[in-house]
């Protein structure tokens, strides 16, 4: 008796997991399915922001470095790097799957070899996770430290993680600012990148096609340099929004399909639990029934005799 009661126990508790990471799935889902889409436009816009910059390369090429930096300071490189500003994105918390930890990995392996090379690296982390992990783990800066809003990626948040980064490269707090993130691909793939936000990168290597072209000549007003300038400042901006939708897409794609795998799990516990407490009550209860049968013959024999007592006495 005393195992059926600690089994019920048991199988209340795993149901009660099983409620939560179901719910935890669904309301994953709902997210992703919101957040997808979103990223999926940031990226094409992205691209396209990125290929119209490339076809001023023909301009940009006949530049050297001060004059690139004339025309916008995100061009500006400095040398030799001596500080680097990581923006770390990683989750709040846990529960999907591997997520955080392949992200947290690769942010600290960067960290080391960048440090074996005596530059300085301090993060600004996005996600708690990510703090936690770089304040344990490494000897680098936090510089600052943010987590997640509930509506996921905000306007806010966006606008002020681009104030920093930017700000740190233009004061001179840091000569290269560095991004790690993950890439989504689908609610099962996810790769962790590391992408180099400043100083913007003017060179490209052309395609055979393109370079089989003759080049291009544009018209620009008011000008090449200031449509350049604020194109390249609104670039920044975009791969930022950009590298915080990919990665909020993968952290509910991956909490998605890690509930879900729980509650599979949690559905064949149950399973065998209640398969398990059937055939446990089943032997009590013919244990049970044993004992009454054995009772009712031993009284029904006592009672025999008792009549044949009687009957000799008589």
């Amino acid at each position: 008796m005393q195992k059926l009661i600690e089994l019920k126990k048991r199988m209340r508790t795993v149901s009660n997991i099983r409620t939560v990471t179901s719910t935890l799935a669904t309301v994953s889902s709902a997210k992703l399915s919101r957040t997808r889409r979103h990223a999926a436009g940031m990226r094409e816009y992205a691209e396209s922001m990125r290929r119209v910059l490339q076809r001023q390369q023909g301009y940009l090429e006949e530049l050297n470095p001060r004059q690139l930096a004339a025309i916008s300071p995100y061009f500006a490189k400095h040398e030799p790097v001596r500080t680097i500003t990581l923006l770390h994105i990683t989750a709040d918390r846990g529960m999907c799957g591997n997520y955080n930890q392949v992200a947290n990995r690769l942010g600290l392996e960067f960290a080391e070899r960048r440090s074996a090379g005596g530059q300085q690296l301090s993060v600004i982390a996005k996600g708690l996770k990510g703090e936690r992990y770089m304040r344990r783990k490494s000897t680098c800066e936090i510089v600052h430290a943010e987590g997640w809003t509930r509506a996921g990626v905000a306007e806010e948040d966006v606008t002020h993680l681009y104030e920093l980064c930017t700000g740190r490269f233009l004061d001179g707090q840091a000569d290269e600012v560095w991004c790690l993130y993950t890439r989504f691909h689908s609610p099962m793939k996810r790769t962790p990148r590391l992408v180099r936000l400043l100083p913007v990168a003017a060179e490209r290597i052309a395609p055979a096609s393109e370079r089989a072209r003759p080049p291009q000549r544009w018209a620009y007003e008011p000008s090449f340099e200031e449509i350049v300038d604020e194109l390249v400042a609104m670039f920044v901006r975009i791969q930022i929004e950009d590298v915080l939708l990919e990665s909020y897409a993968s952290e509910q794609g991956a909490r998605m399909v890690t509930m879900e795998e729980a509650s599979e799990r949690a559905d064949k516990s149950l399973h065998e639990m209640r398969m398990r407490f059937n055939r446990l009550r089943r032997e009590v209860i013919t244990t049970d029934l044993i004992g009454v049968l054995f009772a009712s013959q031993v009284r029904t024999e006592e009672e025999q005799r008792t009549a044949e007592m009687q009957t000799e006495e008589s």
